[in-house]
């Protein structure tokens, strides 16, 4: 009798765990890639509430940008909210720049609550006649809240105005 109650328990067991519902990649990064250009064209219409309602707001949200001439580091929502809503932002979004910006090449790697995402962007900017591109791969950390994805970190690494090649060449020799 004791032996069919555990032969019972582990049936049960073992159909518990085989209805376990599988992760379904791609509707996770769907909702992935919706979450980033949501953030991005908010961001780019300076509608900082939606922007702030796409980041996970705890001390451990981090930013990271780097270029050919400088870098930011920000740690915690505090700092990453003030600087996204600071005076670099209102520099970078003047209202008579044409801007536009195209996320290609997604690579992810996909938990039940969190993911890894890699992408490369071009930012394209316009005023009058004058037009700058800036290149750049961003690497995001993301984690599911309460069902939703959320941006708990970015690194935005520009791969435009390092020298050319031909310049850096004489390193590897």
């Amino acid at each position: 009798m004791r032996y069919s109650f555990f032969i019972i328990i582990a049936a049960l067991a073992m159909l518990f765990i085989g209805c376990e519902q599988k992760l379904d990649i791609e509707k996770e990064r769907t909702a992935i890639i919706e979450v980033i250009n949501r953030e991005t064209n908010a961001y780019l219409e300076r509608d900082f509430e939606t922007v702030f309602a796409t980041h996970v707001h705890d001390s451990l949200n981090m930013r990271l940008t780097a270029g050919a001439d400088n870098y930011v580091y920000l740690e915690g929502w505090d700092e990453v909210a003030k600087h996204l809503s600071g005076d670099e932002t209102e520099d970078d979004l003047n209202p008579e720049l044409y801007i536009t910006v195209e996320k290609s090449n997604y690579r992810m790697k996909i938990y039940p609550n969190s993911a890894f995402v890699v992408c490369d962007q071009k930012w394209t900017s316009r005023f009058d006649e004058d037009v700058t591109e800036i290149n750049s791969i961003q690497v995001r950390f993301m984690e599911k809240v309460d069902g939703l994805w959320k941006i708990s970190f970015v690194s935005w690494i520009g791969t435009s105005g390092y020298m050319e090649l031909e310049e850096t060449e004489e390193l590897f020799n």
